[in-house]
């Protein structure tokens, strides 16, 4: 197999595998991210009195090698697997399929409104429920999910509501 052939997305490290006849994916089809050249800048910030100047840094290649980087991704993979070892659940992420990070809880936030449904006359959720933030290592999207109390008092309140 070429090189060209063996490609991993950079964002979802996902492996491409493209039909020869068509010729190599321009984007993923797992994240739908570029697979060309990163769209980012190196940036160094000089602070001289008051103001702060952003210089580029035209040569990427030159700061860091690649063997200096596939150790930085291997640190990080190491790292990532590590806080998924000591969670109860690790979701996995709906656009790249990899297991995702507890982030915190996030308390509903003021202006939730609950819907009350008329047929049980109540809403499913309280105004003061709570969900996990998990956000995804690999592609960095963000989701949220029920609060563990607040899924069994919904539960609790639909398994009353079906009996009737």
């Amino acid at each position: 197999m070429s090189q060209a052939e063996d490609l991993f997305c950079p964002w979802c490290q996902t492996e491409i595998v493209w039909d020869p006849e068509i010729g190599p994916e321009t984007s993923c089809p797992h994240c739908y991210n570029d697979l060309g050249d990163y769209r980012s800048i190196q940036l160094t910030v000089k602070q001289t009195g008051q103001s702060i100047q952003f210089d580029e840094d035209e040569d990427e290649d030159d700061d860091m090698d690649e063997a200096e980087l596939e150790a930085m991704d291997d640190e990080y993979e190491e790292g990532v697997q590590r806080l998924l070892d000591h969670q109860e659940e690790a979701p996995e992420c709906t656009s790249c399929q990899s297991f995702m990070l507890l982030a915190g809880t996030r308390t509903s936030p003021d202006s939730f409104v609950p819907f009350v449904h008329q047929a049980i006359k109540k809403p499913l959720l309280s105004a003061s429920h709570a969900s996990q933030v998990y956000v995804c290592p690999s592609c960095f999207k963000v989701e949220h999910v029920l609060a563990e109390k607040d899924r069994v008092a919904m539960i609790e309140l639909l398994k009353q509501h079906g009996k009737a």
